[in-house]
């Protein structure tokens, strides 16, 4: 138990001196990626939009669903400010989906979502779903 305490000590002061007090890193640097946050490193680009919509069909719909999700996807994918779009299906439980999505701006998701081939889906959809749409913004 002594040599983990010493170790993990050890450990925590080699970490810390890595930075010499957060002046200077990594080769004379000011700072550097691996010292940084994930949410500093990870940061989309300030204008672009990333959308994450997640749901669950009710069992035996999935099918039906892709179908429906399908057409959105190709029209979506046409959309000018529309920059990457996907459907997932877990494949650990079928039932949920995930829609990943890229736009060029908030103005490009906005004409997206008042499209009408995305109306058309969420019509499309109603009788279908297990569970509301969880829609995260980035």
């Amino acid at each position: 138990m002594k040599k983990i305490g010493i170790l993990l000590i050890s450990l925590a002061l080699t970490g810390m001196m890595s930075c010499k007090g957060g002046k200077k890193c990594c080769q004379g640097e000011e700072e550097c990626a691996h010292h940084k946050t994930a949410a500093e490193v990870q940061q989309p680009k300030k204008d672009k939009k990333v959308i994450v919509a997640r749901l669950v069909v009710k069992e035996g719909q999935e099918k039906a669903f892709i179908e429906v999700a399908s057409k959105l996807v190709t029209a979506t994918r046409q959309e000018t400010g529309n920059l990457f779009y996907a459907l997932y299906q877990s494949p650990v439980n079928p039932v949920e989906f995930i829609f990943y999505e890229e736009y060029k701006d908030d103005a490009a998701f906005q004409a997206h979502a008042s499209s009408a081939h995305f109306a058309a889906f969420v019509e499309g959809i109603k009788d279908l779903t297990a569970g509301d749409l969880i829609v995260d913004e980035f």
